[in-house]
């Protein structure tokens, strides 16, 4: 009889657990926390917004700025937001990233979800040393090797600083879970995450793996015209559970000349980008299968990255120039929601080291294949005197005063400044024209307007 009571007992209990989950919406007993909220963007400079068709791909769907499952408050702004179980209770929790009106730093709210009544609270916020909103990136990563779900962000300050910090969760005292600093780094250059190869037995969940490098770079002061700069090394010591200083050493740079100097040095982002327009190449990738070249168009606000088969737009959406440098914010233009974070460095008067930050929620590592030294081709737009060094072909598409060029089969050419449109009947390709000189030999680039605009380069 005892033993019938106790499992009748039992299958109430299961019941009633059953009950409780279906019914938790119903049963919250904070049931607006959960309200829809308008997602803004606060623009990092005063300059009003363009109109056309960069700023509707901006308003698109991107699942980084997914709606918060918190009550925000009258004060406070919503950024951007990530999902993972924090804590490991097999509950995803959420980090979000807002901004206060009477605070110039970007602030990062951890929300637990409990897992039976599926409600999220709120703990402590962490105020971050991020003030340039279209710079902030922040994601989760096992950075020590612990299998700790460490939260690092990364941004600029108000002072065009790098900074870059890692906070690992933990239990404290009356066991809630808390979150400190164990890196809070600042430098005028870059800083990166070095990967560290991790044991099959970390992949399989048997040990803990190699912890990842931390690598800042400074200026060195005591060479302001050259590109001296100084590394510092930051392992992770296990005694006193931070990362601290391993070493410091200085990597001797180029002397640049005084103009050089003198242009890059007044903090005007344009002025920069005018320097980089062109195209770049990546010597180590020569006589490899797929060669990596970027294409940097002022003009058009436009970055293309293109490895001999795909090629890939991003569009300028912030810039902040840094010692001779800048800090680039782009969306990829077909997918929207893809951004990458471009840290370029001067490393010589035709030479640049690019540092590219991929959309970490779509990827497991730091790296990006597209790190590394590029050097400049020489791809300047061709001046009326250049066309007498090149086939009459081109002199004529550059002419724009020639007539149509017609070809044999009937196709139709012609073009209008930067613009051209290809007539073949019945369909007619408009596109935008580019003339570049590439190791002293003219390049025309045509990219097509329509379809997915992948461009044709002709040569003689």
């Amino acid at each position: 009889m005892k033993r019938i009571i106790f499992a009748l007992f039992l299958a109430v209990l299961a019941g009633l657990f059953v009950w409780l989950l279906v019914k938790r919406p119903e049963l919250s007993l904070s049931p607006e926390a959960r309200q829809n909220v308008r997602t803004i963007i606060p623009s990092a400079d005063n300059k009003p917004a363009k109109t056309g068709t960069i700023d509707e791909e901006k308003t698109a769907y991107d699942e980084s700025r997914a709606q918060p499952m918190i009550t925000i408050g009258p004060d406070e702004t919503f950024l951007q937001g990530i999902t993972l179980d924090i804590n490991k209770d097999g509950t995803q929790d959420q980090i979000c990233a807002i901004k206060m009106v009477s605070e110039p730093s970007i602030f990062l709210v951890p929300a637990m979800q409990n897992p039976v009544t599926g409600e999220y609270s709120r703990l402590e916020p962490i105020r971050t040393g991020v003030t340039q909103v279209r710079t902030f990136v922040f994601y989760s990563l096992d950075i020590i090797g612990d299998r700790s779900n460490a939260l690092v962000y990364s941004g600029m300050d108000a002072d065009n600083m790098q900074v870059l910090a890692v906070y690992p969760p933990a239990a404290g005292k009356d066991g809630k879970l808390t979150f400190t600093a164990v890196a809070d780094l600042r430098a005028d250059g870059s800083i990166s995450i070095q990967e560290q190869n991790r044991s099959d037995a970390y992949n399989l969940g048997l040990t803990n793996g190699e912890s990842y490098t931390i690598l800042t770079y400074t200026s060195d002061p005591d060479s302001p015209q050259t590109l001296n700069q100084i590394e510092h090394v930051f392992r992770w010591d296990r005694t006193v559970r931070r990362y601290e200083q391993a070493s410091e050493s200085k990597i001797e740079g180029k002397k640049i000349e005084s103009r050089l100097v003198r242009q890059l040095q007044g903090g005007d982002i344009d002025s920069f980008e005018d320097f980089l327009t062109g195209l770049w190449y990546m010597p180590s990738s020569e006589g490899q299968e797929t060669t990596k070249d970027v294409f940097f168009d002022a003009a058009s606000d436009e970055i293309i990255f293109h490895n001999g088969v795909t090629e890939e737009v991003f569009v300028k959406v912030a810039g902040t120039p840094r010692r001779y440098g800048a800090y680039l914010t782009t969306r990829n233009r077909s997918i929207p929601s893809i951004q990458r974070m471009i840290d370029i460095e001067l490393t010589g008067i035709d030479e640049i080291r690019l540092k590219v930050l991929e959309d970490v929620k779509l990827k497991i590592g730091v790296a990006s294949n597209w790190d590394g030294v590029y050097r400049k081709k020489g791809s300047v737009p061709l001046s009326r005197t250049d066309t007498e060094q090149i086939s009459d072909t081109l002199t004529r598409i550059l002419d724009s005063s020639a007539k149509d060029w017609t070809a044999p089969d009937g196709q139709v050419f012609r073009t209008s400044g930067r613009t051209y449109s290809l007539v073949r009947s019945p369909d007619v390709e408009n596109g935008q024209l580019a003339v570049l000189t590439v190791q002293g030999k003219p390049v025309v680039q045509l990219r097509p307007d329509q379809g997915e605009g992948k461009s044709r380069f002709l040569s003689r």
